[in-house]
């Protein structure tokens, strides 16, 4: 049994890609979801769908105000916990925009943007949540990698596959630091997992993985759910600092 019921969860990039399907996973599983989104639209028709479809969850939206990411911003979570009781998960799935390209032909520009973005990002996200997180009864960061960014490969982008690299070692080195306030830290390490709203210009096509998959096939957003709705529940409590490979064998290849 997972206890998800009454705990309240912190998402950012949950309303485009496999998000979506995350989402609703844990809202059936009867979370309390706050989305933080930059598309105010594409999250209230989520909200909308989640909220008329008789889980037992429930999911909304809040948008940054001012310079600052909803999710960077520690009166964000101030707030979230006066109005819900508590902030117990917080979700970074941010996605990264690199284009495939060479190591000579990728700027600087570019690779400081994805380090940014997707290690920067998490790291200000937590930085922002911790004082939240250290009320919960269970508290459960959760960050998303890709199997490029564990073992290296050519599907990716190549700035994308190195800061999605640093997003892991971010999780290793909070881990190693909250374990004893009780406060867990994994990843999700996504193989060939398709986006619920297509394919955005310069991704990665998931089909390129499946001959070096041993399961021979795709991942599924809904899938990727599951396992997000274990390591955000209690009873997880004993699991941190883990890379959790969703690749069907893709790490097993030769």
């Amino acid at each position: 049994m997972q206890t998800l019921k009454d705990r309240v969860c912190v998402f950012s990039g949950a309303t485009a890609g496999d998000g979506v399907a995350v989402v609703r996973a844990l809202c059936r599983g009867g979370m309390t979801v706050v989305m933080m989104t930059h598309s105010p639209e594409r999250a209230a028709a989520l909200a909308d769908e989640i909220n008329g479809a008789g889980y037992p969850g429930r999911c909304c939206a809040m948008a940054g105000t001012g310079d600052i990411p909803a999710e960077e911003d520690p009166a964000v979570y101030r707030d979230i916990e006066a109005r819900f009781g508590s902030v117990d998960v917080v979700i970074s799935n941010t996605g990264g925009y690199g284009r495939e390209a060479s190591i000579e032909d990728t700027t600087d520009e570019e690779f400081s943007f994805e380090v940014d973005h997707l290690v920067g990002g998490s790291f200000r996200t937590i930085r922002a949540a911790l004082p939240a997180l250290r009320r919960s009864r269970a508290g459960r960061i959760i960050l998303m990698t890709t199997v490029e960014g564990v073992s290296g490969g050519v599907h990716q982008s190549f700035a994308n596959s190195v800061a999605k690299g640093g997003v892991r070692a971010l999780a290793l080195n909070a881990a190693a630091r909250l374990a004893a306030e009780g406060i867990t830290v994994n990843c999700v390490a996504k193989g060939g997992i398709p986006r619920i709203d297509g394919m955005r210009p310069g991704d990665a096509d998931p089909a390129a993985f499946i001959p070096r998959t041993p399961m021979g096939r795709m991942g599924t957003p809904e899938e990727l759910g599951e396992l997000v709705c274990f390591l955000a529940s209690e009873e997880s409590g004993y699991i941190t600092g883990q890379t959790i490979a969703l690749d069907g064998g893709y790490g097993l290849r030769d």
